[in-house]
C-alpha cells in the first residue's frame, strides 16, 4: 500500500511542485524588484482572500466523500445538485469578498482597487465550484494523474507571467494578482472539459431543497474547522495591520511565513494520496486491529519523514534564503521562517485523527481541535505582539500548529472509536526538542551543519533497512 501511496504522492508532487519549485527559484529573479512593501500589500489582500475563502464550499466536501464512499451507484446525482447549489451561492459570495476587499484594503493599494477587486473576485465567481469538483473527484476516484496535468500546466504559467510581470514589467505586487488571474481561467479551460463532457457532471439547478438542507446540517459545522487553517497561516498578517504594525514589518514577516506555507502546499501531494487511503482503513469494521495498525504505520512513517525534511530544511534555511532572496532586508526573515516551517510537519499525526473523525461523522466536534487553535493563535497574537513584535506572532503560529496536530487524541470522540494507541505525546515531544536544536544550530559554520546532515542521513538509512521487513508486512501490498 505504501507503493501505491507514494506512487500517487509523486504523480500529485511532481507535476504539481515542479512549477512551484521553479516559483521558489525564481526568487533571485524577482525579489531584487520586490520590496516589504509589496510583500506587505500582496500579504494582507491575500490574507483577505483566503480569509472568506473557507465559506465558498460551505463544507460540502465532507458530504461529497461520504456520498462517494457509501452511495458509489449514485452520487453523481447527489454532486450534480451540490454544483448547481453552489454555483448560485458563488454570486453572493462575490459580492461579500468583494465588500471585504474594499473595507480591508491597505491604503497603499488604493490606486489599484478596482483591479485588485476583480482580479480577485471573478475568478472565483466564475471558475472557483468547477475547479473545487473537478479536483476533488479526482483525488477522491484516485486518479491523480488529470490534476498532476493541470496542476503542472496552471503552474508552470503562473511562474512565468509572475517572472514577466514582476522582472520584466515592474509592476511589483500586481504582478501576483495578474499571473493568479490568468492562472485560474487556464485551469477553468483544463477542467471544464473532464468534468462537463466525459464525466457528464453539468449542474443541476432544479435541486431538491430537503437535501441541499440536509447536506448543510453536516456540513456548515465544518466551517469553523476549516477557517482555523486561515487563521493558522494567514490571519497574522492581518493581526499585525489590525495592530498598526508597519506595513514593511509585515511584508518581512510574510516572506518568512511563506516558506512554512512552501513546505505545506509540497506536502499536499502526499496528503491527497494519503486520504483515500485512510478512508478505506476505516471502512473497515470497529476493531478490526489490522486496519488500524496500517493506518497507524502510514501515520508514523509519514510523521518521520516530515519531521526529518523540515528538520534539514530549517537546518540550511540561513543558507537558502541568502542563496534566494537577493534582497538584504528580506533576507532577515530567516530565524522567524525557522519557526513557522518547523510547525507545519504537524499534518501527518493530525490526519491519522481527523480523518477518523470525519469518517465517523463526529464532524460536530472538529471545532474543538481547529477552531480553539485558530482563535488561541488570534488571541496570542494580540496578547503578545504589542510587547515582543513579530517574532511573537511566529512562536505562537508554531504552538497553534502543534495544538492542532495532536489535541485530537485527547478528545472523548475519539478515544471511543479508536482502536489502537498513536503515542500522540511522544511525537509532540520529538517535534518540540527538534524545533530547540535546529534553531540553536541556525547560525553554525557551514562544516558543522553538514556533519548534522549526515548523519541525520545515516539514521534514516539505517531505520529504513532495519524495518524494511516490517513496511513491507504493512504497507507494501
Amino acid at each position: 500500500m505504501l507503493r501505491k501511496l507514494l506512487s500517487h504522492a509523486a504523480i500529485y508532487g511532481l507535476a504539481a511542485h515542479v512549477p512551484r519549485l521553479a516559483g521558489v527559484l525564481s526568487l533571485p529573479v524577482i525579489t531584487p524588484y520586490l520590496t516589504t512593501l509589496d510583500y506587505g500589500v500582496g500579504g494582507i489582500v491575500t490574507a483577505y482572500v483566503v480569509a472568506l475563502n473557507t465559506l465558498f464550499s460551505l463544507g460540502l466536501s465532507v458530504v461529497m466523500v461520504n456520498a462517494y464512499a457509501k452511495h458509489p451507484m449514485r452520487y453523481k446525482w447527489v454532486w450534480r445538485q451540490l454544483h448547481g447549489f453552489l454555483s448560485e451561492w458563488a454570486v453572493l459570495y462575490g459580492l461579500i469578498l468583494g465588500a471585504l476587499l474594499w473595507w480591508g484594503m491597505p491604503d497603499e493599494a488604493r490606486e489599484n482597487h478596482w483591479e485588485l477587486l476583480a482580479l480577485n473576485v471573478l475568478p472565483v465567481v466564475l471558475f472557483g465550484v468547477t475547479e473545487f469538483q473537478a479536483m476533488f473527484l479526482f483525488q477522491i476516484s484516485q486518479r491523480p494523474v488529470p490534476v498532476a496535468i493541470r496542476s503542472f500546466i496552471v503552474g508552470v504559467i503562473t511562474v512565468g507571467l509572475n517572472i514577466y510581470t514582476i522582472a520584466y514589467l515592474q509592476m511589483g505586487y500586481m504582478g501576483w494578482f495578474y499571473a493568479n488571474a490568468a492562472g485560474a481561467l487556464v485551469g477553468f479551460i483544463l477542467y471544464g472539459y473532464p468534468l462537463y463532457f466525459k464525466e457528464k457532471m453539468w449542474p443541476v439547478f432544479n435541486y431538491r431543497w430537503h437535501r441541499i438542507k440536509k447536506s448543510l446540517k453536516v456540513s456548515l459545522p465544518v466551517i469553523p474547522h476549516h477557517f482555523s487553517f486561515f487563521l493558522l497561516d494567514t490571519s497574522d498578517k492581518l493581526v499585525l495591520d489590525f495592530l498598526k504594525v508597519p506595513l514593511p514589518r509585515i511584508g518581512l514577516y510574510n516572506i518568512a511565513s511563506s516558506f512554512g506555507l512552501y513546505f505545506m502546499a509540497a506536502s499536499t501531494s502526499i496528503v491527497q494520496a494519503a486520504s483515500p487511503f485512510y478512508m478505506q482503513y476505516y471502512s473497515k469494521p470497529k476493531g478490526d486491529t489490522e486496519a488500524a495498525k496500517q493506518a497507524r504505520s502510514m501515520t508514523f512513517s509519514l510523521q518521520a519523514l516530515f519531521l526529518g525534511l523540515t528538520f534539514i530544511l530549517c537546518l540550511w534555511l540561513k543558507e537558502l534564503f541568502i542563496l534566494l532572496i537577493k534582497n538584504q532586508e528580506l533576507q532577515k526573515a530567516y530565524p522567524l521562517a525557522i519557526i513557522i516551517m518547523m510547525g507545519y510537519n504537524y499534518r501527518p499525526m493530525y490526519l491519522g485523527a481527523v480523518n477518523l473523525l470525519v469518517y465517523r461523522e463526529h464532524t460536530k466536534v472538529l471545532w474543538k481541535i481547529s477552531t480553539v487553535a485558530g482563535m488561541g493563535n488570534v488571541l496570542l497574537n494580540l496578547m503578545l505582539v504589542p510587547y515582543f513584535g513579530i517574532e511573537a506572532a511566529a512562536i505562537t503560529t508554531f504552538a497553534a500548529l502543534m495544538y492542532m496536530g495532536y489535541s485530537g487524541y485527547a478528545l472523548k470522540e475519539y478515544k471511543q472509536v479508536a482502536d489502537i494507541n498513536y503515542y500522540p505525546w511522544l511525537w509532540l515531544s520529538l517535534t518540540v526538542l527538534a524545533l530547540v536544536v535546529v534553531y540553536t544550530l541556525a547560525d553554525a559554520e557551514v562544516i558543522y551543519k553538514i556533519v548534522v546532515t549526515v548523519l541525520l542521513g545515516l539514521l534514516g538509512l539505517t531505520l529504513g533497512y532495519k524495518y524494511k521487513y516490517y513496511f513491507a508486512q504493512y504497507f507494501i501490498r
